[in-house]
């Protein structure tokens, strides 16, 4: 089945991931994958290894030569994965002022001063601690806004997998529900990321069934993204996203140019 997009990719613009724009726009292209979109680590949170890391004129360059180079091929958008927006509210807005972004995702790493994306977060909470307030921190952070689509909505799962076993979003369904309902009501998308299901967890971010409260709610702006960090991760079970989405009743994925979201139909 055919990927409309990749809309979360990094590249050595973030401090975790050695691929060279040009090589990932070689795999999009090999792979028949139309739109790409280049979503580095920017990070405001002291501690965190991605802090200071994002070189923006440097990536803006790149993005500028990779497109004349690639672009009778591909299209290819500038973005960034925005960490914890709601707390750095000044900086995000500054730099994504600043800079023609044409799509930024906000995405959630931290509760107070603990990274969710570390075991020891989940080893001295109860289940319901942690997950609660993560997901009261996320709706903290879309009421706040700053940013186009919502990250990895339930990513904190990819380690409480390994210390509390399989993530049941029915058991959170509330805090969840609020989560989408602020999303709806704000106007910001919800990203469909692969990243947990290449791991131990066996799950898209998010499932079938939050994908369903979503689209019930009138929530209608999706994107999909590998959150590829290596090139044989671009594009990773995309396909199989696509039916997903359609089965929770969506006609079509959202695309973005300059921060403004298109509709491109579900193949």
């Amino acid at each position: 089945m055919h990927i409309p997009h990749d809309y979360h990719i990094h590249s050595s613009f973030s401090f975790d991931c050695q691929m060279s724009l040009e090589q990932i726009c070689e795999r999009a292209i090999a792979l028949g994958i139309p739109e790409i979109c280049i979503t580095d680590h920017v990070d405001f949170v002291p501690g965190d290894p991605s802090t200071g890391y994002f070189q923006p004129e440097a990536y803006f360059a790149a993005i500028e030569a990779c497109r004349e180079k690639f672009g009778d091929r591909l299209t290819i958008r500038a973005g960034a994965e925005m960490g914890e927006p709601h707390r750095f509210p000044y900086e995000s807005e500054i730099l994504a002022d600043e800079y023609p972004f044409d799509f930024i995702l906000g995405s959630l790493h931290w509760v107070q001063d603990e990274m969710v994306l570390q075991r020891e977060y989940f080893t001295h909470r109860s289940p319901q601690e942690a997950y609660i307030a993560y997901f009261t921190e996320l709706h903290t952070m879309v009421r706040v806004g700053g940013f186009d689509v919502l990250g990895h909505l339930d990513v904190v799962k990819r380690y409480g997998f390994d210390v509390y076993g399989t993530f049941d979003p029915q058991e959170f369904e509330e805090p969840i529900r609020e989560v989408l309902r602020a999303c709806v009501e704000v106007g910001i998308g919800l990203e469909v990321n692969t990243s947990t299901l290449r791991r131990p967890v066996h799950q898209p971010s998010p499932t079938l069934t939050v994908l369903k409260w979503y689209r019930e709610m009138g929530g209608e702006i999706v994107t999909l993204g590998s959150d590829a960090h290596e090139l044989a991760h671009i594009g990773y079970a995309l396909a199989d996203m696509v039916a997903l989405l359609k089965a929770a009743g969506f006609t079509h994925v959202t695309s973005f140019a300059d921060h403004q979201p298109y509709f491109v139909p579900l193949p």
